[in-house]
């Protein structure tokens, strides 16, 4: 496996595994019932993502990595919940950015096809937590 892929797909599900973290922990703080079931099934989707990188990982020889992003302390340090979620949008909005730049240098048809599905589920979930945001759930 080629090294820079093998690192790209590593940091990518290092960010996955920061954002299902960080979307547990905004879960538990979140007053609405239905801002709650919103963040369990984006934090679903982060694991589910997790989980498939790792497998390309493996699938193409390389070795996949357990560890999880900083992005865990970043959005942390925020202290309101607004700003964590806003905060989140954006990590969401890089996954997207990082795909789109590594996607026309990647030959391998079912990672290519898992990356597009990957970025347009990143989409969804923005636009419903930039919903949930314009509500004024908290």
């Amino acid at each position: 496996m080629d090294a820079q892929l093998e690192s790209f797909l590593n940091m990518m599900g290092e960010a996955e595994r920061a954002g299902g973290r960080v979307l547990h922990e905004l879960t538990e703080q979140a007053q609405s019932l239905e801002l709650r079931e919103l963040l369990k099934k984006v934090a679903h989707d982060e694991g589910y993502y997790a989980g498939e990188l790792a497998a390309h990982v493996r699938r193409l020889g390389g070795s996949a990595s357990n560890k999880t992003g900083d992005f865990v302390e970043k959005v942390r340090a925020v202290p309101d919940f607004k700003g964590k979620l806003e905060l989140l949008n954006r990590g969401q909005r890089w996954v997207i950015r990082k795909i789109d730049e590594h996607l026309p240098s990647i030959s391998d048809s079912p990672l290519r096809a898992f990356l597009t599905v990957m970025a347009k589920g990143h989409q969804v979930n923005i636009g419903a937590l930039e919903d949930a945001l314009k509500q004024g759930m908290q």
